[in-house]
């Protein structure tokens, strides 16, 4: 049985590579399907080794927006189990992005990402910390497996 995993991380890495070193950090020059395999390699890495806050407060909304797009699009091709799996991975992040970091996207007092964690509640914690252990035991293999499945043995995208 094949690593998805490491198979995702080894390819996903290089859209990462040209973001961050080909373009200093620049989504815009990426085309959709780029931005996409950046932003969920970002996602797992971060998932894996910190959870939820950690890559949000690291990379942001605009990350997190084409993270999102990306497991949508994947869903959408996909049916039976497999567009339910994904439909599980999209709500476990838009559940704790929108109880947890929408309700700061206004406020004054947040002048950088980092600022949020030191407004975050109990419950916010035990929301986040829920997320990570979902992630971590049976959505983040599946995520790696069908993000690799879609962008490199379906659409062939190459860096």
């Amino acid at each position: 049985m094949q690593d998805y995993d490491e198979l995702w991380n080894e390819y996903a890495i290089a859209f990462n590579d040209k973001l961050e070193n080909d373009h200093g950090g620049d989504w815009n020059r990426l085309d959709e399907a780029e931005q996409e395999i950046a932003a969920l390699w970002k996602l797992a890495a971060d998932m894996y080794s910190g959870g939820f806050d950690s890559f949000f407060l690291n990379w942001g909304h605009t990350c997190y927006s084409y993270a999102m797009r990306g497991i949508k699009r994947i869903a959408d091709t996909n049916t039976g189990l497999k567009k339910t799996e994904c439909n599980n991975i999209y709500k476990l992040f838009d559940t704790a992005y929108t109880k947890v970091f929408a309700r700061f996207e206004n406020d004054e007092r947040i002048k950088s990402y980092e600022d949020i964690i030191q407004y975050l509640t109990g419950e916010d914690e035990k929301l986040l910390e829920k997320t990570y252990d979902s992630f971590d035991e049976k959505l983040g293999p599946l995520l790696c497996t069908r993000a690799y499945e879609f962008y490199s043995e379906n659409m062939k995208k190459t860096v």
